[in-house]
């Protein structure tokens, strides 16, 4: 297999094993695949984990309607937590341009 990088990639793949991290630039590359192999089985792992919460809680009759108007405020219940410095119950309804 060949690969080619960016010259930003290519320059800190040296850098990494000029300043002692690897001793070659393949074990930069294989760490990095590495790396990213893990974040993605985490990844699918969280995913999981959430689908199998959800249904459990459908099982259980925990269910609420979506609505417009549900997203909404949990939106703005997160986004004023998170202000507060506060633990966010749901995160991932937070804009992503959002500065607390």
């Amino acid at each position: 297999m060949h690969v080619r990088f960016a010259d930003i990639d290519d320059g800190f793949i040296k850098s990494q094993v000029e300043n002692g991290f690897y001793t070659n630039e393949t074990e930069v590359v294989r760490d990095a695949v590495r790396r990213l192999r893990e974040e993605n089985q985490a990844r699918h792992n969280s995913f999981y984990e959430a689908v199998m919460k959800g249904d459990a809680a459908i099982e259980r009759g925990e269910t609420v309607p979506y609505s417009r108007a549900l997203m909404e405020d949990m939106k703005t219940e997160a986004m004023k937590s998170a202000q507060h410095g506060e633990t966010v119950k749901n995160p991932d309804v937070i804009p992503n341009d959002f500065k607390p």
